[in-house]
């Protein structure tokens, strides 16, 4: 149940981030959940309305006491959107007060932070908009936690061969309104640093035709071949 979204049109509306002003109206939803399913029922929520009303604590404990399986938290108040730093404290504070599992969320941007984080004591880290800018977050974690050494970062061709593979999918499944278009956040990550891809992002952004947008990212794969065997 995602109890985190803070954006205006959900969050005062009382629904999403909105339910950390009516706790009583929150415990209820997750309460009938939970008893009209047989499925594991897991909550994601953020710390509080703003600084001054901090409530995670008491919500962990209502969730737990609800009958749900797991808490999800974004170590920011609705007031700060995106805003300002993820506060980890709350997750070693959340675990003393509850059994539950906790995932933490929020500032995850490299294999590092996902050490750190599970430094707090919490029992899984939840990647989201890290994962936009660096798709392969999650292999690069995974295998530091493993060995404490860092992947090498993707090449070139790898980053736009993963971003042809990613927009088919995404056009095959939602079509140009809701594959094509959406798809348009991903460049920045897929493109991140390359030669001349600020130029390249630029002519994508116009495109609305999947072959065209295939054509031209295949062209400029090839592009960066040609420079690389040039040197």
């Amino acid at each position: 149940i995602n109890c985190g979204c803070w954006v205006k049109n959900v969050a005062l509306r009382g629904e999403g981030a909105g339910l950390l002003r009516d706790i009583p109206h929150f415990e209820k939803i997750v309460r009938s959940t939970v008893n009209a399913t047989r499925l594991p029922v897991t909550v994601k929520t953020r710390l509080g309305w703003d600084d001054q009303s901090i409530v995670i604590v008491d919500v962990a404990k209502m969730v737990e006491q609800t009958g749900a399986k797991a808490l999800t938290i974004h170590c920011r108040t609705r007031t700060q959107g995106y805003k300002g730093d993820a506060d980890w404290m709350w997750l070693e504070k959340v675990k003393k007060a509850v059994s539950i599992p906790i995932i933490g969320n929020g500032d995850i941007e490299s294999p590092q932070d996902v050490k750190r984080m599970l430094e707090t004591g919490c029992d899984g880290v939840m990647i989201g908009r890290g994962a936009i800018m660096n798709p392969w977050i999650f292999q690069q974690a995974k295998h530091f936690l493993k060995t404490g050494d860092l992947l090498a970062s993707p090449s070139a061709q790898e980053r736009i061969e993963v971003c042809l593979e990613h927009l088919k999918l995404a056009y095959q499944y939602k079509d140009v309104k809701g594959g094509i278009i959406p798809f348009r956040k991903y460049y920045a990550g897929y493109l991140h640093g390359l030669p001349n891809a600020a130029k390249v992002r630029s002519e994508l952004m116009a495109l609305i035709d999947h072959q065209e947008i295939v054509n031209l990212l295949s062209e400029y794969a090839q592009s960066l071949e040609n420079q690389t065997l040039m040197v």
